[in-house]
């Protein structure tokens, strides 16, 4: 097994740790790592059928923390704007894609401290915030897998339960990411290499999860929220000198 080979399954294993205590966290750690590893637009894919399973896995015992309102206008709004995020995939290139995800996640790791900064200033739960909220996660969710950390900044926004936010995000994914990945398959193709290359990242997601779920009770939120953000960071910092010098080498 290669360095790089070992980094994507330790990163595979890290994000589907963090997700699976927080509910989000897997498009934005291992997303990028396997995008930079692979230097394709398949990661994408591969990032949507890991985060699927993960849902898949942990949502059925967080059913009666979901909260139905906010459920609905993610996801409808999510559907809204799937079209234009895989547009966006279709239409741009891998390195454009690297410095796309490097903004996004620079953005909203920026908006998390914000937020860290004013708790308890929750925002007015306008429906049409919450809507608009959905249509970005479905936009990014299109081009970048990553429907969740719009929709989780937006929760946290309004103060909602960390579980409730944790629940009502993974039922998100299970009803969105089966349409992103059919929206990928209908307009741009699946390669059996991805599909070879998704399954052998199973037992590394698996496992995350796995330690996820025993870590959880023993994680302090204010040290694992400080962790997410350095890693953020350093993942948006990454995308953007690799896209950056991508496009400049073209």
């Amino acid at each position: 097994m290669t360095a790089i080979e070992i980094g994507l399954h330790g990163a595979v294993v890290l994000a589907a740790f963090l997700q699976t205590i927080t509910g989000i966290g897997f498009a934005m750690i291992a997303g990028p790592v396997i995008l930079l590893a692979l230097n394709d637009g398949s990661a994408v894919q591969i990032t949507t059928l890991l985060s699927l399973l993960i849902a898949v896995v942990l949502a059925p015992g967080l059913r009666s923390r979901i909260d139905p309102p906010m459920l609905k206008q993610l996801s409808i709004g999510a559907l809204a704007g799937l079209p234009f995020g895989i547009a966006l995939f279709a239409l741009v290139g891998v390195d454009l894609l690297k410095l796309i995800a490097g903004v996004t996640v620079g953005v909203l790791t920026a908006l998390t401290l914000m937020i860290r900064r004013h708790e308890g200033a929750a925002l007015r739960p306008a429906s049409w915030g919450d809507w608009a909220s959905g249509g970005v996660s479905g936009l990014f969710g299109g081009c970048l897998a990553m429907p969740g950390p719009t929709a989780a900044v937006r929760m946290n926004a309004r103060n909602f339960d960390k579980m409730v936010t944790r629940a009502t995000i993974l039922a998100m994914f299970v009803l969105v990411y089966p349409l992103i990945f059919s929206a990928h398959a209908l307009t741009v193709g699946v390669t059996r290499e991805t599909l070879i290359t998704s399954a052998i990242l199973i037992p590394s997601t698996l496992a995350g999860v796995v330690i996820g779920h025993f870590a959880a009770p023993h994680v302090s939120e204010r040290l694992f929220r400080n962790m997410v953000l350095v890693l953020l960071a350093a993942t948006s910092v990454t995308l953007l000198v690799a896209g950056t010098g991508g496009l400049k080498g073209e």
